[in-house]
């Protein structure tokens, strides 16, 4: 599914969290809403399940609601919902057997608030994965970084660039911000996930962390370096791929990414490198309706992204 862009309407330590996401795997940003004729908990109930993700990593203690019934993500981002089709956009009524539409809203800190429309029928089960974009708060926050060998030790000069609502970077000569030179304190910035990137460390491959940092708190991205000579991009890449309603590749498709022309393929296909980040996305072909959606990009990473149209 292609999704919207949110908002766009045609479509001293008080916590340290580093998380350690290193792999540069291939990652597709899109979660499909379907069902399956499985037995639920009751005869008319209905088992909600899916998995809750940031560009496909695991969101956990994301809270799942689908009218009364309430639930919270595990580690792997899992979660799951029984359902009494009944109740289920929180209407009481006297007759269980009720089919229709149901809106599943999630929720999570540092996220914008998602829903997903769902079919909900007696007996039956819905998948719905539902990919959540990150947002950042008008407060902030101190984020340090420093970087070490694995397992720690002395810290390494090196590169610093950091990603959120902006982008900062710096050079930290003495492998670490703050430092006892020019920078007193860490990194001044809005609450919320922000991703570090550190580079040029001599003798050292390139590293990363994602710390969340709170509104008037201080975290630290502690980035354990490897030896060896592997560089993580600035730039993550996307592969894309303009289909219509059947999944058939449309040839003279038109895609613009963050306003600029991005040459396709006659078999609907197209390729770019993009800044880390999230990018505006619109699609236009001859003889179809037009789309307008969105893509993130993670430097050393691969986005799959299928768009497609509706015909006139």
């Amino acid at each position: 599914m292609f999704e919207p862009i949110p908002g766009d309407h045609c479509m001293t330590y008080n916590r340290r969290t580093i998380l350690n996401r290193t792999a540069l795997a291939g990652l597709s940003l899109f979660g499909v809403a379907g069902s399956a004729p499985t037995a639920a908990a009751e005869p008319d109930d209905t088992l909600v399940e899916g998995t809750i993700t940031d560009f496909d990593d695991p969101v956990a203690e994301a809270t799942v609601s689908l009218g009364d019934a309430t639930t919270t993500t595990d580690e792997d981002g899992e979660y799951e919902l029984t359902v009494d089709p009944a109740d289920s956009d929180g209407t009481d009524r006297s007759a269980v057997s009720v089919s229709g539409e149901r809106v599943l809203e999630v929720r999570a800190d540092g996220y914008a608030e998602r829903t997903r429309r769902l079919e909900i029928d007696p007996g039956e089960a819905v998948s719905a994965d539902v990919p959540l974009y990150r947002e950042w708060g008008d407060e902030t926050g101190e984020l340090q970084v420093y970087a070490t060998e694995v397992d720690g030790g002395s810290t390494i000069p090196c590169h610093v660039t950091i990603y959120g609502d902006d982008t900062y970077e710096a050079s930290a000569p003495e492998g670490a911000i703050p430092d006892s030179g020019s920078w007193n304190t860490g990194f001044a910035v809005s609450e919320g996930w922000w991703d570090v990137r550190v580079t040029d460390a001599a003798g050292y491959a390139d590293g990363t962390q994602t710390v969340y940092v709170d509104a008037d708190g201080s975290e630290i991205a502690w980035v354990q370096l490897e030896s060896g000579d592997r560089e993580i991009p600035g730039t993550g890449r996307v592969l894309g791929r303009v289909v219509d309603e059947r999944g058939d590749e449309l040839d003279e498709a038109s895609v613009r990414i963050a306003g600029e022309p991005v040459s396709v393929d006659d078999d609907g296909s197209f390729e770019i490198d993009l800044e880390h980040g999230r990018h505006p996305v619109t699609a236009t072909a001859r003889g179809y309706e037009s789309l307008r959606g969105g893509v993130d990009a993670r430097f050393g990473r691969t986005t799959e992204l299928i768009v497609p149209l509706e015909s006139q």
